[in-house]
């Protein structure tokens, strides 16, 4: 055999002996990395994104707590124990470097109280939402009217159009303005009827009727803004909204004036934005 051919074959088996090395060695690397990963303990929990259900409701119900194995926690059902609360919308639980579960959720936020034997929440998309102890108050407007107790079921969606037409009306007042969605204190529903507002300031009737919600609460947030706050809301006997391109009030003295409302569909840039 040559010197260049025994040189080859030496390079050719100190490779492989480099390689069976790497490869023994990545193997007692893995090895080792897993055991140290079964054996990491969790040192903490965090939970964010909630204002109304307490963090400690949140921990009982994932069931994660300190000093268990972090690899050794089911992170699916502890999402699904946790959305096991009518609140919470969504939640995601996941595992974070070095030792540590972050909990995160978004909550249901209630935007309408119905008060039956005891008071009811609802959300935007009409989930049912239970008694609650929390920090927050819940300032809401109530929705009245033919409200079958039976229907509200916490956690359930309820059923019925009228309930959802009032509660699409509050959401877009919300929208439209927080000023005008607090200043309802009332949505009343019946059917077969037009549905109907309650200002929180006097307790006026605002004739809503059904469709074109967001013009109508548009006009009613300018007229309110550009006319009843110089007037005085406690002379507004009624106001109604069915009318297209004008609003029709009625003071207490007890003439109809249509003039001042309608001058706000002239004047208001929101309300000519049709």
């Amino acid at each position: 055999m040559s010197g260049e051919a025994r040189k080859d074959s030496h390079r050719s088996l100190g490779s492989s002996v480099l390689l069976v090395f790497l490869l023994i060695a990545a193997g007692v690397a893995v090895v080792w990395a897993n055991l140290w990963k079964a054996d990491l303990r969790i040192a903490s929990v965090s939970v964010s994104g909630n204002t109304i259900v307490s963090d400690s409701t949140i921990l009982s119900l994932a069931g994660i707590t300190r000093n268990e194995k972090l690899y050794g926690i089911d992170l699916l059902a502890a999402q699904k124990r946790i959305l096991q609360n009518a609140f919470v919308k969504s939640a995601s639980v996941n595992r974070e470097a070095p030792n540590r579960i972050a909990i995160s959720v978004e909550e249901r936020v209630p935007l309408a109280a119905v008060i039956l034997d005891r008071i009811e929440y609802l959300d935007a998309d009409g989930v049912v939402l239970p008694p609650v102890r929390s920090a927050g108050i819940f300032d809401l407007p109530v929705l009245t009217g033919m409200l079958p107790q039976s229907q509200f079921v916490p956690g359930t969606k309820i059923p019925g159009n009228d309930v959802n037409e009032a509660l699409d009306i509050l959401e877009t007042a919300r929208r439209v303005s927080d000023a005008l969605y607090r200043r309802i204190s009332e949505v009343h529903v019946e059917p077969g009827k037009d549905i109907v507002l309650y200002t929180a300031e006097y307790g006026v009737p605002v004739i809503l009727g059904h469709g074109g919600v967001a013009e109508k609460l548009v006009k009613l947030d300018g007229f309110w803004k550009q006319i009843v706050l110089h007037q005085g809301a406690d002379r507004l006997e009624y106001v109604d909204l069915r009318f297209e391109d004008q609003v029709v009030v009625r003071w207490s003295h007890g003439a109809d004036e249509t003039g001042a409302a309608n001058a706000v569909l002239k004047t208001s840039p929101l309300a000519m934005n049709r």
